[in-house]
């Protein structure tokens, strides 16, 4: 398969109308898969609904009235995430999918009420010897500007894991002993839950044990994106200015129910915050930031 696909929508699909086709269809066997079809999605017109936005802030831990959080155009996109996923040309499976890092900037400044333009585009795919990892691309903007932009790496894993000389792969790293706790939350399947709810990611490897564990995994385990909006909501709140990259990286899940602590240091200008296991001290994700960086 190649070539791209580009689908133009008139308005954003129905997550439960393309959930069961995410769920449902079938997918070939990753090692057959030679060159995967790159695929786009685009709805122009789309409005930030401000009930919405203070649902979703509220749940992560944001000041419902400090504005719009840098993470809630993720969720404003989900639609299209789906709906990507959901297509026959999408080769891989998207319950096996593994979320390995994200990275958003924002040259613009997004408010709700106004009208916006969103494509979503799933591109680069690269063998690796883990398995196939590609990009979710996302762009938000109006009036030909890009006002918000999103990059998520996942990895759909090999059937068999590549030869490691049957060495363990490396455990999480540790915050740094000096690093500030500035918050310890407890997580189970009701915070789950509550996030799908505000997020329209009802992944069942997330809010059921069974499922979860069918899709290989020992439980049901936390969005890694609740993870990140959680992390940045933990007073003192960030100031992030425009233009500014937040690269993150998730290390581990979060296997529910636990007890995570939020953690920031500053490494070389960079700041840097970091879930973490409150037992062993492991990192489950970390996000960094530094000084902004111009937008092409």
């Amino acid at each position: 398969m190649a070539g791209t696909l580009h689908l133009n929508l008139v308005k954003l699909p129905s997550v439960w109308a393309t959930y069961p086709r995410v769920l449902l269809t079938r997918r070939p066997s990753i090692s057959s898969v030679q060159n995967p079809q790159e695929i786009g999605v685009t709805v122009r017109g789309v409005r930030i609904d401000a009930g919405d936005v203070a649902r979703y802030s509220t749940m992560c831990g944001f000041d419902p009235a400090a504005g719009l959080p840098v993470t809630y155009p993720h969720v404003l996109a989900m639609p299209l995430h789906l709906k990507i996923f959901a297509q026959p040309a999408f080769a891989l499976r998207p319950m096996g999918l593994i979320h390995l890092s994200n990275t958003i900037e924002s040259p613009g400044t997004l408010e709700a009420g106004r009208h916006l333009d969103v494509s979503v585009s799933a591109c680069n795919y690269r063998r690796t010897d883990a398995g196939l990892a590609f990009d979710i691309t996302t762009n938000i903007g109006a009036d030909g500007e890009v006002l918000w932009r999103e990059t998520c790496v996942f990895l759909s894993r090999w059937p068999e894991p590549a030869e490691r000389g049957g060495a363990r792969p490396p455990r999480p790293p540790k915050a740094p002993k000096d690093a500030t706790e500035l918050a310890e939350i407890a997580v189970s399947l009701e915070t789950a839950w509550a996030y799908a709810r505000v997020s329209n990611d009802f992944n069942p490897i997330h809010l059921n044990d069974r499922a979860a564990r069918f899709f290989g995994l020992k439980g049901a385990i936390g969005h890694g994106m609740w993870s990140l909006a959680c992390s940045l909501a933990q007073a003192p709140v960030p100031a992030i200015p425009r233009g500014t990259r937040i690269e993150t990286q998730f290390l581990s899940p979060v296997q529910l129910p636990a007890r995570v602590a939020v953690k920031e240091w500053t490494v070389e200008g960079q700041t840097k915050r970091a879930l973490c296991d409150v037992r062993t001290g492991r990192v489950h994700m970390y996000a960094w930031w530094g000084e902004p960086v111009s937008s092409a």
